[in-house]
Parts: C-alpha cells; structure tokens; sequence
C-alpha cells in the first residue's frame, strides 16, 4: 500500500496553537523585530514543536524580493577568497539575507556568465572580484541595468568597491625589504591579465624601488596565480645579478615558490628571502613563518556585503580601503650573496 503523505504544519496550524493570528505568525518569521519578545518566544517554540519551517520561496513570490544576494568570486581554493564569503555571509545572515556563491577561475567570459547566471536566480544584488575592474563588460551591465553590486579587493573609481590600497601595501613591503639590505627585488605573479590586483602590486614596487633608486624589480610571471613554475624560477636565479628576494603576489604562490627552492636545493631564507600577500592564517604555521601583507579578507567580505545592502535600501555608500599590515615572518633574512643553485 502506498503510504500516505506526511501533514506538513502551516502557519494556520502555528497560529491554533500558540493562539494567535496567522498575520502575527508571518511576522515572526518575516519581521521578528516588530513583536513583543514573549510573543515571538510563544511563537517560536510552538514552530520547533511542528517542525515548522517558513516557505521562503512563497513568500518571495509574493513579496517580490528573494532576500538572496550573489557572490562572484576567482576560486574558494584560495583561502583569501574562502574567507571573503565567510565575512559577506555572516553579514548577511544576520541581516536576513542569503548568499549564492559561484566562482570563476579567474576568467573574464566565465565571469559574465556566472553573474550572469545569479541575475538567472533572482539575486537583488551581487558582490563579485573580476580579472579587470577598468575593462570588464559584466560590470558595465550592470550598471546599465541598474543593478546594486559591490567589489571585493578590486579597486576601482568608477565602480563601488572595497579593498585594500595595494599599490601602497606593495610600496611598504619593498621598503622594508630594502631596510634588510635587499637591492635585487623580483616580484613573482600569475597573469597580470587575469588580475588588477596582482598588477597593482607590481606597480607600487616597482614605484617604490624607483624612489628608493633600487634596480628595477624584475617580474617573473608563472602560468598559474597559486603555483610556481620551477624552471621560470631556476631561469631567474642563474641571471646576472640574480635577485636576493622573491616578493609573490599572494601567499599560496610564496608557499609554491618556497617549495621549488627546496627543489632547487636553496634555503630559505638563508639563500633567498620570499615574501607574500595576502596574510593567510596557514602563513604563520609554515616553517619558518611566511613574512607576508595582511589585507583583512574577512572585513572585506563583511563590509563589501553591507555596502550592498546599503544599495539596495537605496541607500549611498562610498567605496572603502581597509587597512595593511605587514607580517615579519622569517622567511625574509638580510640580503645574502649570489643564491648557490645545487647541479
């Protein structure tokens, strides 16, 4: 015999019992703010007794608002990006809202059709990091069509956006590099094209190195944002003069880096010093610690979702630079001679 279906409570049913009317129901769940605190807790202990739990879809059909927004990020394999969305979504929760996620390999045609597809979903907003902030399409589109969103880590004065000030983060590291005595700087990135943020953090070296009148740092591009590529590596350091530091443009890529010069049989830092950006938390358990630059990854998240939802109360918000700090691990020692490549 087929069995037969399970009741499922309503607000009706919730409202019999905890002896209001259904309306006041609806409001505990929709607006809890507007009840008196004894009423809610009534309210919401019967609901726990049902195992009741509200239908949001109906209500945002018949409200017209899905209270979800979406998220637009490179990868969650990276851990700055992981957590970014935790800061935007514990933001979000508790201001009632949920977050759609998708991420985009750091490509600029998935990055359109990932928003794309959330606008598909009917997110109110979006909150995305693109390749480009001054070239990208998508951002154009949404603007033309009106649509709240917020970038997270892209800088950008026509676009609203929250970040750090990376040009002057990189100035910073370069800095105290050269108080260590290095002169031979080379900043290690993955395709500038692929990343503004990457490429403003060349910039302000190489800005820096010319008001210190350091050499010109050079730049070593590997294929991959988070992975070195060990005969790039191995083709720099038999250059003369070689480079004494590798200034990475994320943590991962550092941790990579360091990795291959194992491979390489150099030490670091005995032989070479490297450095990253970002701040990871993993950076600080690596042997020795990585010297790196903290951006506050979870209060970008966190402040680029309540922009957003500043927007969409109609609301003006301005674009926000969170603050850097530099992390002095040991992986950073005063400049050594020429690194000594093992055959």
């Amino acid at each position: 015999m087929a069995s037969k279906p399970l009741h499922r409570p309503s607000i009706l049913d919730i409202a019999r019992d905890a002896g209001v009317s259904p309306a006041t129901v609806s409001r505990a769940f929709n607006r809890p703010e507007l009840l008196r605190p004894d009423t809610l807790r009534r309210i919401e202990a019967v609901a726990r007794q049902f195992g009741f739990r509200p239908n949001r879809v109906g209500s945002s059909l018949r409200s017209g608002s899905t209270r979800t927004i979406g998220m637009a990020l490179p990868t969650l394999c990276n851990p700055v990006f992981a957590e970014c969305f935790e800061g935007a979504e514990a933001w979000a929760h508790d201001n009632g809202y949920s977050i759609m996620v998708t991420t985009t390999g750091y490509d600029a045609a998935r990055e359109a059709a990932a928003v794309r597809s959330l606008l598909d979903h009917q997110v109110e907003g979006v909150l995305l990091t693109v390749t480009n902030a001054a070239r990208s399409g998508i951002l154009r589109e949404l603007a033309e069509d009106g649509l709240p969103y917020v970038l997270a880590y892209n800088e950008s004065p026509s676009h609203p956006c929250v970040s750090v000030d990376n040009m002057a983060a990189a100035r910073d590291m370069v800095r105290w590099l050269a108080d260590t005595g290095h002169r031979r700087i080379a900043l290690v990135t993955g395709p500038l094209s692929a990343s503004d943020r990457a490429r403003r953090r060349l910039q302000g070296a190489r800005a820096c190195a010319r008001e210190l009148r350091l050499p010109q740092p050079v730049h070593l591009c590997m294929p991959l944002h988070t992975a070195a590529d060990a005969d790039l590596l191995l083709e720099a350091l038999q250059a003369r003069p070689a480079p004494t530091a590798l200034f990475c443009s994320n943590d991962l890529l550092a941790a990579s880096v360091i990795a291959e010069l194992r491979g390489l049989g150099l030490r670091v830092p005995e032989d070479l010093s490297v450095c990253g950006f970002d701040g990871m938390h993993f950076a600080a358990l690596m042997v020795p610690p990585l010297t790196t630059v903290e951006q506050p990854s979870r209060d970008i998240g966190a402040h680029a979702c309540a922009q957003l939802l500043a927007r969409l109360r109609g609301e003006s918000a301005a674009s926000l630079r969170l603050p850097h700090r530099l992390i002095t691990g040991r992986t950073v020692a005063a400049a050594s001679s020429r690194p000594q490549i093992k055959e």
